[in-house]
This record gives structure tokens, C-alpha cells and sequence, in this order.
């Protein structure tokens, strides 16, 4: 038990000083612990209602509708440059909207592509090139080079109708009454048969002479065009480069049929031959192989009759979006 200090006047002893300093640090330790700890949960719940207001105050990010941001997925097609298919890799975004992957890619290419892709990319192809698709009065502007910069599947369909286009106005078998559709479907057969749509087509002769353009005007045939026009039976002519132009190859190929229906008194399938083989050979062995082949590729890609899928995809479309 601590002494207690019963003397009046008399000084306490020194420890029961630091004693009762202690234990008042204590006691103001203890208060200040106490509203430390108070103020500490009441700056918590601030801090927390502050917060929970502010970003109640602050509007949210619009959410992203479009496809914009998806990450490209990667996918590996092939490609055609000189007759030759090679393979690549690109992206689905790429398929969908670029315009140099379009350049590459012929529609034996995009037939490898899965189908709602390759419908989806063929019909944004189609409709970036619309305003050439059936428009005399921009293909009559534009040259070889032009029809470069196009894809292949829109040349394609650009071809047909100038073909259609140039039958219907030189009235190609009509003094026969032929069917002018027969007629129109005929000429686009020949074309394919002759250069498979590439305008700028050439092929070497034995005699060392040229078959140029879509429709492989040889040389004989590009010089008596250029006699007949100096007489005054055909209203056009061309110097051999005019030939690699679509607009007037597809011409020439018109105005040659007429002839030869004319010079095999309406028989379309003797004209056929003749186109190929001339008329003094168009009944032999070769002209006969090469009819077969023609009627071949009328029923197959010109009446769509089991084509290859983006082929009859696109003939298809481009009648939808022309019309």
C-alpha cells in the first residue's frame, strides 16, 4: 500500500508525483485515441458519400453499337495475280471494307470464303461500284487503265451489260429473229470462252500474230473491220490498243458476230464456230469443240445453271442493285 502523506504543509514524496503525471498522459492518450478513432470514421463516411455522389453526378460512356472496335479476326483466303492463285492471310474487317484486298481477289478466289462472309463483303463490293456496274456513259469515259483499279467480280458484271448493251444496239440477229436475249447470251459465252472477262487477254498464233482483248480479235479480224469501216459498212473502227478497252472490245465482239450471222444466213450456232474458226472452217472438228465449249459456259455461268457460288452470288445481286 503507497504511503499516504498525512503531514499538513509537508511536500509529498517525488514518485507520487511522476505517478500522477503518468496517469493523467494516460487518461489524455486514451481521449485522444478515442477521438482520433471518431474522426477517422467519420472522414471514412465522408470520403464514401462523396464518392458514391460523384460518380452517381458524373454521366456514364455511351455504350459502342457498331463494330468498330471488335478486334479483327484472322483469316486466310487466296489471291490472284498472272493467272496464278496464291495464298494470303487478312483479317475479316479487311474481306469486309478494303479495297486493295478487293483488287487481288478474283471470284474463284472468293469462293473459298465461308458464305455469310463472302455474301456480306461481295454485296459491299458491289455497292462501291455500282455507278459503273450498268453505265454506258462512264464506260464510254473510261479506259484500259480505268478497268484496271476495278475487282474482277464488278468487271465481270460491267462486261455482260456492255455486251447486252452493244447487241441490243447494233440489233444482232435480228434480221434472222433471233431471240435478242439468245443472242446476248451468246456474245457474253463467247467472251468468257475467249478471255474469261480479262480485258486485257492476249494470246501468241503460230504465225507469230496477236488475239487481244476480251473478245481475242486476231489480226485478220481486227484489219477487215478497219477495211469494212473505210467502205462504209460498219460505222466504227479501231487501232489495236482500242482493243484492250472493254468498252470497245465488247463493240468489236458485237458488230463481228453480226457478220458471221449474217454470213451463215441466221444460224447462230454456225456463227459461233465461225467466230473461232472462220467461216470457211466453221463446221470441222475444231469448231465444233469450240461450240461445245461456248454452250458450256452459257448454261453454266451465263444462266447461272449450277455456277460456282460467288459467281451466281453476284450475277445475282448486281441484277437487284442495277434494277
Amino acid at each position: 500500500m503507497a504511503e499516504m502523506n498525512v503531514f499538513p504543509g509537508v511536500a509529498p514524496w517525488p514518485h507520487d508525483d511522476r505517478v500522477a503525471a503518468t496517469s493523467r498522459r494516460v487518461r489524455a492518450l486514451r481521449g485522444a485515441a478515442v477521438v482520433a478513432t471518431l474522426l477517422l470514421a467519420g472522414a471514412g463516411a465522408a470520403d464514401q458519400w462523396l464518392r458514391v455522389t460523384m460518380q452517381q453526378s458524373v454521366p456514364a460512356y455511351p455504350r459502342v453499337s457498331t463494330a468498330l472496335f471488335v478486334p479483327p479476326v484472322p483469316m486466310e483466303i487466296t489471291v490472284t495475280a498472272a493467272g496464278l492463285s496464291a495464298p494470303w492471310r487478312t483479317t475479316d474487317q479487311d474481306l469486309l471494307a478494303s479495297v486493295e484486298l478487293w483488287k487481288r481477289m478474283h471470284l474463284s478466289d472468293w469462293d473459298a470464303v465461308p458464305a455469310p462472309m463472302r455474301e456480306t463483303a461481295l454485296n459491299n463490293l458491289l455497292r462501291r461500284y455500282q455507278l459503273i456496274l450498268n453505265n454506258p456513259v462512264a464506260w464510254d469515259q473510261m479506259d484500259q487503265y480505268d478497268w484496271d483499279a476495278v475487282p474482277q467480280p464488278v468487271r465481270t458484271v460491267a462486261f455482260r451489260r456492255m455486251i447486252a448493251y452493244w447487241s441490243g444496239f447494233y440489233d444482232v440477229g435480228a434480221a434472222f429473229d433471233l431471240p435478242p436475249w439468245l443472242v446476248a447470251d451468246t456474245l457474253a459465252a463467247i467472251v468468257m470462252s475467249e478471255s474469261w472477262f480479262d480485258h486485257r487477254a492476249q494470246s501468241r498464233n503460230r504465225d507469230g500474230t496477236l488475239d487481244v482483248g476480251l473478245g481475242q480479235a486476231s489480226s485478220y479480224a481486227r484489219d477487215r473491220v478497219r477495211e469494212l469501216h473505210a467502205v462504209g459498212r460498219l460505222d466504227a473502227s479501231a487501232s489495236d490498243d482500242d482493243y484492250l478497252n472493254p468498252w470497245m472490245a465488247t463493240r468489236f465482239v458485237a458488230l463481228w458476230m453480226k457478220l458471221m450471222i449474217d454470213e451463215s444466213d441466221g444460224d447462230l450456232d454456225m456463227a459461233v464456230r465461225a467466230y473461232n474458226r472462220g467461216r470457211a472452217d466453221a463446221a470441222d472438228r475444231l469448231g465444233s469443240q469450240y461450240l461445245a465449249i461456248v454452250q458450256r459456259r452459257l448454261h453454266r455461268f451465263i444462266r447461272n445453271q449450277d455456277a460456282p457460288a460467288a459467281w451466281d452470288y453476284v450475277w445475282r445481286r448486281s441484277q437487284t442493285i442495277i434494277a
